[in-house]
């Protein structure tokens, strides 16, 4: 059985919130880096695949904030902070 095949019963009731902040140079590079380390993070806290889709959409919501972040906020000298944060998930039936 893989990470993501698991039920809501097989894991802890109580996982606490997981949060990383990195701060990147406001360059196409910086933003491309906070994009990959981003998925790679997410991979490894929730053990979905990088080909996953939530994996995707993280990769696609990070590229987007990353080159606004880039285009329309960089003054020079100036990096810019991504913060990534994993919530606990409610049992909720789905």
């Amino acid at each position: 059985m893989t990470h993501h095949q698991l039920t809501d019963e097989a894991k802890p009731p109580h996982a606490p919130a997981r949060q990383l902040t990195l701060r990147f140079s406001s360059t196409r590079r910086g933003a491309r880096l906070a994009r990959q380390l981003a998925v790679q993070q997410f991979t490894e806290w929730t053990g979905l695949p990088y080909d996953s889709d939530p994996a995707r959409a993280v990769a696609l919501v990070t590229a987007e904030l990353a080159s606004n972040a880039v285009r329309h906020g960089s003054l020079p000298g100036r990096d810019f902070r991504l913060t990534l944060l994993l919530c606990p998930t409610a049992s909720a039936s789905r």
